[in-house]
């Protein structure tokens, strides 16, 4: 019986550690949900707690993701862009991370404070929501999408991602934006007084 050699060792833990990141990454993501829209009023310290193991999971899998990159390519470019499959999960992650920062540094702290417009401060949350629900779902597609990787090539995946991406923004602008501002306008209401959005 032959012994696996240690890269091949080491690469099955990197992909199991990566697949737990993303999978405590969609729990973080799930409670997040439940801290704004699952009780009376956001959340904030709920939140903040998601967000942070969301943040944690997502370094985790860079630093995962790098890894078995680097085990299989030695980031050759050459060998790189022969891969559209990888190609396109690096560019959705990218968008994810670039998502990420927007929620926590634009999204979340308007809920954090009364709004003079809840409507209007409902977009961004909303937008910047439906683009992280639709970029954890597609990378999740784009890693299990071996036998369709010739077919769509990088383009098509991207392609795929845009369209996916454009109707989650409208649904969720269509459903999400009329709940969240209205806990918005509770918050107000509750705290009696106003401050500009």
């Amino acid at each position: 019986m032959e012994n696996p050699d240690f890269l091949t060792i080491a690469r099955m833990l990197a992909i199991y550690l990566h697949v737990l990141a993303l999978a405590i990454a969609a729990v973080a993501v799930a409670f997040g949900d439940f801290a704004i829209f699952a009780r009376d009023r956001i959340d904030m310290k709920m939140l903040g707690k998601a967000a942070s193991v969301a943040t944690l999971a997502l370094v985790v899998l860079w630093i995962t993701g790098l890894g078995v990159i680097a085990m299989d390519t030695g980031f050759d470019t050459e060998l790189l862009a022969t891969k559209p499959k990888l190609l396109a999960k690096l560019s959705v992650v990218t968008v994810l991370t670039v998502n990420s920062l927007a929620l926590h540094l634009l999204a979340f702290p308007r809920m954090a404070v009364p709004q003079a417009d809840p409507q209007q401060a409902a977009v961004l949350p909303v937008v910047f929501g439906a683009i992280s629900a639709t970029s954890w779902l597609y990378a999740a597609f784009v890693g299990i999408a071996k036998p369709v990787a010739a077919m769509l090539g990088y383009a098509g995946f991207m392609g795929l991602f845009l369209g996916l991406t454009l109707a989650s923004i409208g649904f969720a602008m269509l459903t999400v934006r009329p709940r969240l501002a209205a806990r918005l306008e509770r918050a107000n209401a509750s705290l009696g007084a106003l401050s500009p959005g």
